[in-house]
């Protein structure tokens, strides 16, 4: 696996998906809609085993589905996902799931196995947090692919391979990865393409002399360049924020632009529909009870309203109406429904209730919503490139401690906030949260997780608050980071996401595992 991945600002303010899970629900839509167009998403038999912390937690973060989904060609806001398997049944495809375990794997890792008419595949993949992926292996082959780009996989059986290349080169425009795989006196090539490739060139580089097989990828996210890095630190992108005398949101949109080589309208318009996205899931949740898969309880949002009318709040309707907007897009999560992972599905109900509740509240317009959105993505970014955003490798810490972090940044730079103050409220949101397992009762992500997204929400308005009152955080944001990165490693993987220890492991939490397993 990479040692640093890559995040762009819509891979944690976004995608807009199916619940409940952005890892192991999006992820997995993704890395199956990149294992399908092996087969033109037709397979005749479809094989999935779950390595880590899938391996407890699949069939509650509809994880299994998700694939099936992503093969046979949904994308992750399809409302199809969850009949998936009933899908493929239909059509005649043979559908088995099972658990790996693979020594030094990513705890997400996913194996699949493909069979279409005469061919076999193997793609070995880790859904890595808020939908991002990483395919490690297709066929044997080292493949470090992100769904990003155009990828071209060559295996060959000649050592001539210079001559290989360059003829290869002269079809395609792009990037050989530096070296290239060798396993069982084959070679594998592979090219990070600059365009689509036209399928008659697909067709004269199979019938070239040594080669054994061509496997062709399409983007499967929004195209970017991956060549073009992000700040590596809080402190750069602030830094740079002051040289060109803007918000830090600017800049992050900025960079944007340029990484997905689009306009400056193009990109706050994907954020416009994120923004509206999110309303809808809170008005969802409000309006609806929705059944959740789990269904340990149900309602609550609703509950919170009627406790809000009745004008019965302990500690003012605003925040009042902040616990039911949490609530509400949680329950709506939890039930398949459509929300944004912001960064991710687990900690979807965060950022939207204490950003837009707190922003109606205070008659803040849309448009300086949107751009300010980008200030907690930009964040977002540096916090996934040197930690992470996956419980099943942080910890709720990365999930709902990030969006809490996000959150509290974004309302800071809303009310006028310096660059300081801004970095103050994340640093205080997050150092809050710091330590937070991830023990979801029975894999489902409803208890704790829907409560723990009210904690942090409420977390994120307090630290805001604090730092537009001058309170300082004194550790900085950056190294508030490497704490987080710290605390995760250290966190034993029973506290991340497996179910083996923590509310997951109590008494009630198991007699309710088993009660759902029984369904």
């Amino acid at each position: 696996m990479k040692s640093i991945m890559r995040f762009d600002a819509f891979d944690i303010m976004g995608p807009i998906m199916i619940g409940p899970s952005s890892s192991h629900t999006a992820g997995a839509v993704r890395i199956g809609l990149m294992a399908g167009q092996l087969c033109n998403y037709n397979p005749t038999e479809i094989e999935v085993l779950f390595h880590g912390s899938l391996a407890s937690t699949y069939s509650f973060h509809k994880t299994d589905v998700a694939v099936i989904a992503g093969v046979l060609g949904m994308p992750v806001d399809d409302e199809r996902i969850k009949n998936s398997v009933s899908i493929a049944k239909e059509r005649n495809i043979h559908v088995g799931f099972g658990t790996i375990n693979i020594d030094g794997a990513h705890p997400s890792t996913i194996v699949i196995k493909l069979k279409c008419k005469d061919k076999e595949y193997l793609i070995r993949s880790a859904t890595i947090g808020g939908g991002n992926i990483l395919i490690e292996e297709v066929n044997g082959n080292k493949a470090d692919m992100n769904g990003k780009q155009y990828n071209l996989i060559v295996d060959v059986s000649t050592e001539d391979l210079n001559e290989l290349k360059k003829i290869i080169s002269e079809e395609v425009s792009g990037n050989f990865l530096s070296g290239c795989n060798k396993s069982n006196n084959r070679y594998f090539l592979n090219v990070i393409c600059e365009d689509k490739i036209d399928e008659r060139k697909i067709e004269k580089i199979k019938n070239l002399n040594g080669v054994n097989d061509v496997y062709y990828f399409s983007p499967i996210m929004s195209a970017s360049n991956d060549s073009l890095s992000f700040f590596k630190t809080v402190k750069e992108l602030v830094d740079k924020s002051k040289e060109d005398d803007c918000l830090i949101s600017d800049t992050v949109i900025k960079f944007e632009c340029t990484n997905s080589n689009r306009t400056e309208k193009e990109v706050i318009a994907e954020m416009e529909k994120n923004l509206t996205s999110m309303k809808e899931a809170i008005n969802n949740g409000s309006e609806n009870e929705n059944l959740m898969l789990g269904n340990i309880f149900s309602g609550n949002a609703r509950k919170m309203s009627t406790f809000i009318s009745d004008k019965r709040s302990i500690c003012g309707v605003s925040l009042s109406k902040v616990i039911k907007n949490a609530l509400a897009v949680m329950e709506v999560n939890g039930s398949m429904g459509k929300v944004v992972a912001c960064p991710t599905a687990g900690s979807a109900g965060t950022l939207p209730a204490a950003v837009i509740t707190i922003a109606e509240i205070n008659n803040i317009e849309d448009e300086k919503v949107v751009k300010s959105l980008f200030t907690g993505a930009g964040l977002g970014m540096i916090i996934a490139e040197n930690s992470t955003i996956s419980g099943s490798v942080g910890g709720c810490q990365a999930e709902c401690g990030v969006a809490s972090a996000m959150a509290a940044a974004i309302i800071t730079e809303l009310f006028g906030g310096t660059y300081e103050q801004i970095l103050s409220s994340s640093s205080l949101a997050l150092g809050n949260i710091l330590g937070l397992v991830c023990d979801p009762v029975a894999g489902t992500v409803e208890l704790p997780c829907i409560q723990r997204n009210v904690m942090a929400a409420a977390n994120a308005i307090v630290s805001a608050e604090m730092a537009l009152a001058g309170v300082d955080s004194v550790i900085p944001l950056d190294e508030i980071i490497g704490a987080l990165d710290e605390v995760g490693k250290l966190m034993d993987k029973s506290l991340k996401d497996t179910l083996g220890a923590g509310i997951s492991n109590t008494p009630t939490a198991r007699r309710l595992e088993a009660d759902l397993f029984k369904k």
